[in-house]
């Protein structure tokens, strides 16, 4: 977390408490609590950002195995020549308008295809398979950056709350020693 988010967090949480909002001090948080805070919103915010992401990645990837699918089924309807007639086999001509709307381009008013026709389809498929799994690690990469931060963030308020801790122990430990 940078500084600058840091200072801008601590400021919105130092101007926009609420007494109403549970704090009986009427705004006038210790550093502990601010810190909690803080700390708080930010790792809540890195997890709403990752399940956001997470679900966009398996969506993603539902269309990724929809696609292996058409490819599967595409080969085990190719005759003996190389070809496809899509009118002997409806359930391909259902699958190949789904792809369609995954961005693979089709003619879907043509119902047989050559070797060569056949061959540039699932090279089309293919490359849009291609496609989706570079967005997927690319998506893996952000995710596993968010949970690095989200990581980071809870040691910073370690890091922050023990010595705080320990100062508190000492001075009570000084106290009942007098």
């Amino acid at each position: 977390m940078a500084n600058e988010d840091v200072i801008n967090a601590l400021n919105t949480k130092a101007v926009g408490i609420d007494p109403s909002d549970g704090d009986p001090s009427g705004g006038n948080l210790s550093l502990e609590a601010l810190l909690l805070l803080v700390t708080t919103d930010k790792v809540r915010s890195l997890e709403e950002k990752t399940k956001a992401e997470l679900q966009e990645l398996r969506q993603r990837q539902k269309e990724v195995t929809f696609l292996h699918k058409l490819l599967r089924t595409f080969n085990c309807v190719t005759d003996t020549k190389g070809g496809v007639d899509l009118s002997k086999h409806p359930e391909l001509k259902e699958l190949l308008t789904e792809a369609q709307g995954m961005g693979v381009e089709v003619d879907l008013n043509k119902n047989v295809y050559t070797k060569d026709e056949r061959d540039r389809l699932v090279d089309t498929i293919r490359t849009v398979c291609d496609d989706l799994n570079v967005q997927n690690d690319m998506q893996i990469q952000t995710i596993t950056r968010l949970t690095n931060e989200r990581y980071e963030a809870f040691q910073l308020a370690r890091s922050i709350l023990k010595p705080l801790h320990e100062d508190k122990i000492n001075k009570a430990r000084s106290i009942a020693g007098r």
